[in-house]
């Protein structure tokens, strides 16, 4: 929990940021998520009344993430309507909670999955990639150049990670698997906003309607079959088989699949998840965290992705 002491620092720090004067009380700790550590909690001030807020402070890049980013995509998306919560403050220096944060808005609803909630979810993840993000001011990413740089961009950019958290020696199989998705990248016909995390989890409804899509630090310029083949492979791995997802998604949004596409960027995605593992291990190593989830995330956890990355390409 946040102590005392970064808690006043806290109130200090909004006080000044809203320009009145608060307290803030934690009401709790949010459980899920690994990336981030999230408060529920009161945020009171003189002026403007009482209103419930999350705080969410970064731990050490864990997952090779930062908040900037996110913090920026959503006030962009926010700003024009999309669902997202709101961003009240955002701190990139370590000076108040001894970690980056930013807090906003709470949203009422749940998490947890339903299959009722499903079809309002889709339809606005499918939005997102209608959106353009240079009309709501994202421009701040990389932007694709060539044919096959949505691909190329995020091998670099989650293999860098890799590299920058490695304790002892390559592994192989990261090497060749980093290759084979150099060599067989294919072209992307449009860039929009890819979520980068999508799908049962990540976003919030009530009484069957969506309220908001949350967890943005992957959030990018890309292949929207990333998002869609993240979807079918990882978090709605147990909502139903890859087949059942690509006719429902086809019925639903009109997401026609290709399949050799969507193989790819499943293979994408593991590589992804077997990259960010490893800043677990490096944060241990460094002894930043000695938390025990850490040993398990870059080992255990790691393997695994890197078990079905190797059994689905090598």
């Amino acid at each position: 929990m946040i102590s005392p002491e970064r808690l006043s620092k806290l109130e200090e720090y909004l006080g000044s940021e809203l320009g009145d004067p608060c307290t803030v009380t934690i009401v709790g700790r949010i459980s899920m998520g690994q990336s981030r550590a999230m408060y529920i909690a009161d945020l009171e001030g003189k002026a403007r009344g009482l209103r419930k807020v999350v705080v969410r402070v970064e731990q050490w890049g864990l997952l090779g993430s930062d908040s900037r980013d996110e913090v920026q995509v959503m006030r962009a998306l926010h700003a024009a309507g999309y669902p997202v919560a709101g961003v009240i403050a955002y701190d990139p220096t370590p000076d108040v909670l001894g970690q980056p944060f930013f807090v906003m808005d709470f949203v009422e609803g749940t998490s947890v999955f339903t299959r009722e909630s499903l079809d309002p979810y889709v339809d606005a993840l499918a939005e997102l990639h209608r959106i353009d993000y240079a009309d709501v001011g994202v421009d701040f990413y990389p932007v694709p150049d060539g044919p096959c740089d949505a691909a190329l961009l995020q091998i670099q950019r989650w293999y860098d990670v890799y590299r920058a958290n490695l304790i002892g020696e390559p592994s192989p199989l990261i090497e060749e698997a980093a290759q084979w998705l150099r060599n067989n990248a294919p072209e992307t016909a449009r860039s929009t906003l890819v979520h980068g995390d999508p799908g049962p989890g990540n976003y919030l409804h009530e009484d069957g309607a969506l309220r908001a899509l949350v967890d943005w630090e992957f959030t990018h310029i890309g292949d929207p079959d990333e998002d869609w083949a993240y979807l079918i492979s990882m978090r709605g791995m147990g909502v139903m088989d890859e087949d059942a997802w690509v006719a429902y998604l086809a019925d639903q949004v009109g997401v026609e699949l290709d399949r050799d596409r969507l193989f790819y960027w499943i293979a994408i995605n593991l590589f992804k998840g077997a990259c960010i593992d490893q800043t677990a291990l490096g944060i241990y190593h460094r002894r930043e965290c000695l938390a025990p989830n850490l040993l398990a995330i870059g080992t255990c956890i790691h393997l695994s992705a890197l078990k079905r990355l190797a059994d689905k390409i090598l």
